[in-house]
Parts: structure tokens; C-alpha cells; sequence
């Protein structure tokens, strides 16, 4: 979630939506926008700044999990051990198993290895694993959230004046076929993923 004074703008940042990219390019371009959590939800806007638009990106559900799934596979960066061991290990089985059976949240404030820590930038209001967060969740268009496509990055850039530099771009991997549980899955958990999403190609 940052925090633009600039724009009176909040922006909600869905997991594997391009949010890497757009928190780079809103820092470059607006000097006064503070990140204030990375994956907080719309309905966790701080107090006063609720009263701000809030702006966020919706991507394909299926896409945008197969994008998480790889990204999970070779997780690294600046974070605790414990954390990379959990994220790697969460998709030690096939994208369909994945889809139905993981339990592991990708963002959480509580230490994966039981120490006892906490990181509160990670604060999230609903700690559910990706598999089952419909987008819905994060954007909660009920609450006048504008919603952008992902596969329009032109529409994004034009919307905060920016342009977008790929980061954290998972390998380009053909999408394996999905089960019929998997998809069943899907349509249960992202119906409103679904309807929302306009024109990606998987």
C-alpha cells in the first residue's frame, strides 16, 4: 500500500500484479509517496487517508497464481531464512496440487520460524493463502476502489504519469494444464477474479 500525497491517491498492491514495477516507478516520479505496507488490503487504509482514492490492479486469477507459483520456486531476496524456506518449499508439488492444497500465506507479519518476531510493513488484514484470496479481497471495489487491467500497462502508466520497468518478471513458462479439481477451485475461490479481469491472454 503507498501513500501518495501528491496524487491524494492510495494504492493497494496486489501480489503478482506488477506491483514490484509500480512501487519502483511511484517512488521515482513522486518523492513524498510512502510505502506504508506491501501487500495491505483496501479495507486497511490508515486512518484520514481513507478518504482518498484508492487505486489498484487486477490481473487473470489463474495467471497471476502460475506468476506466484514460479515466482515462489526461486524465492530469494532480502528476507529472513526461515521465510525463503517456507515460500520454497510451499510449492514443492505440481500448480494444480498447489492451487487446492497450499496453506502457507505469501504475506504475514508472524515469524516462520517461531522466534517470536514480527515485520510490520508485511501486516495484512486478511493472512489467507493466495490460492484462496480472490483480488476482490485486496482491491474491495465496494469501497470505490478504481480498478486498472494488468494487461494494460499503457492505461497504468497514463493513470499516475509513470513508465513501467519489469522487476521481479518470472521466466515466460507455457501455463501446464490445470485439473478439473484445480479449475473448480479457481471458479470458486475467484468468481469475481474472473468477471474483473479483461482481455489477458494466458
Amino acid at each position: 500500500m503507498i501513500l501518495v500525497p501528491e496524487l491524494e491517491t492510495v494504492i493497494i498492491l496486489v501480489p503478482r500484479t506488477g506491483s514490484g514495477s509500480l512501487r519502483r516507478a511511484i517512488a521515482e516520479k513522486y518523492p513524498r509517496s510512502t510505502l506504508v505496507y506491501r501487500h495491505m488490503e483496501a479495507d486497511g487504509v490508515p486512518a484520514g487517508y481513507d478518504r482518498w482514492r484508492k487505486v489498484g490492479v487486477v490481473r487473470h486469477p489463474i495467471a497471476r497464481l502460475w506468476s506466484l507459483y514460479k515466482f515462489l520456486g526461486n524465492f530469494d531476496g532480502d528476507h529472513d531464512p526461515s521465510y525463503i524456506d517456507a515460500m520454497r518449499k510451499s510449492v514443492s508439488m505440481s500448480f494444480s496440487d498447489w492451487i487446492i492444497e497450499n496453506r502457507v500465506p505469501f504475506t504475514t507479519p508472524y515469524d516462520s520460524a517461531g522466534h517470536g518476531r514480527f515485520w510490520p510493513q508485511y501486516t495484512v488484514r486478511h493472512p489467507l493463502p493466495e490460492n484462496r484470496k480472490s483480488q476482490f479481497m485486496y482491491l474491495r471495489p465496494d469501497l470505490g476502489t478504481e480498478i486498472l487491467q494488468f494487461s494494460d500497462m499503457a492505461a497504468i502508466e497514463h493513470r499516475f504519469g509513470i513508465n513501467l520497468r519489469r522487476h521481479n518478471e518470472t521466466r515466460k513458462a507455457p501455463l501446464p494444464d490445470l485439473t478439473l479439481t484445480a479449475l473448480e477451485h479457481c471458479h470458486q475461490y475467484f468468481r469475481w477474479d474472473f468477471s474483473a479481469w479483461e482481455g489477458e491472454a494466458l
